[in-house]
């Protein structure tokens, strides 16, 4: 690597470079933080604390979440493999757990209409594995501290837990959405009293950014969104800002169709999944608001050799991203020398990033 592009990658620490991206300030070069999940096999073998122990157990996850930072350069420490935290510790039953793959939702925590009235905010001090995550954000608080690097952690948003997530079964909340408008509105306030409790607890533990996931943003239309979901995303993103931490809003799917409202919720940045081309995204989002992803973390990433991958996390960067990491979160069999691969190119070509033209 020529040694001008390796010094000017190291005039800022992580932690400064991820913050003033988050702003839009300028910066020395892209950051390679990661909001979304980086628990990968390989990482797993390397440092003796695999699926599904690390997610059950915090001291083996905060040992896995070290070690993307640690062995592949990621320049952030994420914690939780899953996104089924709330809905387990609101009743959802998981299974399938295994090292190759994030447990799934056998039964979820509301399965009838009637169900609603007797779900509770959960407690994050005693509920699920909640408890065991705010251990390991305790963890890694300090060291994340030492080492100048962002710790993120996941809240899933109000209509998420609403549709999925392991509190509703998706097809049967997607009628409810449709048909049962009073008991959809009860399932999002009891979604909203639980990710900002969830939140807190987080952010109290030593989370300095909320990776806030509204994964099922783009399941409803335009006008759904704008009128039954929005000013409930937008105060949920005023509250956990008013806690002083940093937010990234990520939708799983093509976000297109809601994403001008997207830039609107207040959040520091978007994570853009990789169904959304980031050139268009940039030209949607405008100054508006920073841009993490998109490099396809399914296919690219699991399934192309390592230059490939570069190249593709080229394009982002020139594209305009702003926190270049994968459009979701890295599949556990992603090959090490990939994530490596994404990190190198930043490394790269990361001074041609939006921000560090500035």
């Amino acid at each position: 690597m020529d040694e001008k592009l390796h010094l000017m990658s190291d005039e800022m620490s992580p932690r400064e470079r991820f913050y003033a991206s988050l702003e839009q300030n300028p910066v020395d070069r892209v950051s390679l933080a990661s909001p979304t999940q980086t628990g990968i096999v390989d990482l797993m073998d390397l440092c003796g604390a695999a699926f599904p122990d690390a997610i059950r157990e915090g001291e083996k996850m905060a040992k896995l979440a070290w070690a993307a930072h640690e062995y592949a350069g990621i320049e952030s420490v994420r914690i939780q493999f899953t996104v089924l935290t709330e809905g387990e510790a609101m009743g959802a039953v998981l299974g399938k757990w295994k090292k190759k793959n994030q447990p799934v939702a056998e039964k979820p925590a509301v399965v009838t209409l009637e169900d609603i009235d007797r779900l509770k905010v959960p407690d994050p001090k005693r509920d699920g594995r909640m408890p065991e995550i705010l251990k390991a954000a305790r963890i890694l608080a300090p060291r994340c501290e030492k080492e100048k690097l962002p710790l993120i952690a996941t809240v899933i948003t109000p209509l998420g837990l609403t549709l999925d997530a392991g509190v509703t079964d998706p097809m049967t909340s997607m009628l409810w959405f449709k048909r049962e408008p009073e008991a959809v509105e009860k399932l999002m306030k009891i979604g909203y009293e639980t990710g900002i409790v969830w939140a807190e607890a987080l952010i109290d533990a030593g989370v300095d950014t909320i990776f806030l996931n509204g994964a099922l943003d783009a399941s409803i239309t335009p006008d759904e969104y704008r009128d039954r979901v929005f000013p409930i995303h937008q105060r949920t993103v005023s509250k956990i800002k008013e806690m002083g931490a940093y937010v990234v809003y990520h939708c799983c799917m093509d976000a297109r169709p809601v994403l001008p409202q997207l830039v609107n919720l207040g959040v520091h940045a978007i994570s853009v999944s990789e169904l959304v081309d980031m050139k268009e995204a940039r030209e949607i989002a405008g100054d508006k608001v920073a841009l993490c992803g998109n490099v396809d973390p399914t296919y690219t990433l699991i399934k192309e050799p390592p230059e490939k991958v570069k190249e593709a996390a080229r394009y982002c960067i020139d594209a305009g991203t702003d926190v270049l990491c994968p459009g979701c979160g890295y599949g556990p069999k992603t090959p090490l020398e990939n994530m490596k691969a994404l990190v190198e190119a930043g490394r790269e070509y990361g001074h041609n990033a939006r921000l560090a033209r500035k």
